[in-house]
């Protein structure tokens, strides 16, 4: 199998999830759906904390089996509940710090994947990537395919706009935000992100108060001339389960 031009990064913590950790079936959950060789680099961001060194222990020697990469930053993270800001900032420095990393940098899309969100298609997910790396090939001015939240199964399509395929673009009534870039799996543009988080690393002091994702979406405006650049794959054929 030749390998499409896709990283895939897997964000983890030692801190894990309400007290439980979710990145093995996070993982296997993924790539018991499809060889890991469609992605050309394959890297899990690793934030571990003082006191939790068997639990980062755990999580690399999982990844070496898979031939992941870890890429680790220590560093006393608090859970969003205790310091929203904090965890934000961190947050996107941890984000720019594997989209900064040389190997990375030089394939033209990612998936984005944090550990605590398990990926379910009814189709062949290659194809499924082909076709979101297709659509943004022909769509410049979008900025990614999201594979959605499965609450959203019934409302998403019909606040949206039919694309090419399987895809559609969140309108401008998609939300009371109106479309905006969200932390759910997505696949995107490397450069991009990268461009997008160097930019956010100057506006860490704002994560208090102005919610991270939303942020996200606000920067990545820069990147694109639509006013509705967030895409999304057919959420009755793959969509992404929160388990954190």
């Amino acid at each position: 199998m030749s390998a499409l031009p896709l990283n895939l990064i897997i964000f983890s913590t030692t801190m894990g999830h309400g007290g439980r950790h979710t990145y093995k079936e996070t993982v296997e959950g993924l790539l018991d759906q499809i060889d890991s060789s469609v992605f050309k680099n394959k890297v899990l961001h690793l934030k571990s904390r003082e006191g939790e060194n068997d639990v980062a222990d755990e999580i690399k020697s999982f990844c070496s089996d898979l031939d992941i990469r870890v890429i680790e930053t220590k560093e006393d993270i608090v859970h969003h509940t205790e310091s929203h800001n904090s965890h934000s900032a961190g947050y996107y420095k941890y984000i720019f710090k594997a989209y900064s990393d040389p190997k990375i940098k030089k394939e033209k899309y990612t998936l984005w994947l944090e550990d605590d969100w398990v990926i379910k298609s009814e189709l062949c997910l290659e194809d499924v990537f082909k076709e979101s790396i297709e659509f943004l090939e022909e769509n410049p001015n979008q900025i990614c395919v999201r594979f959605n939240d499965d609450i959203n199964q019934n409302i998403d399509c019909l606040n949206s706009l039919k694309e090419k395929g399987n895809l559609y673009t969140q309108a401008i009534n998609y939300s009371i935000w109106g479309p905006t870039f969200t932390f759910q799996p997505n696949i995107n543009r490397t450069e991009q992100i990268y461009n997008a988080w160097e930019r956010g690393q100057e506006h860490l002091d704002s994560l208090g108060k102005y919610h991270c994702e939303l942020l996200s979406g606000g920067l990545l405006r820069l990147f694109t001339d639509s006013a509705v650049p967030y895409s999304f794959f057919d959420p009755k054929k793959i969509h992404a389960k929160h388990i954190g």
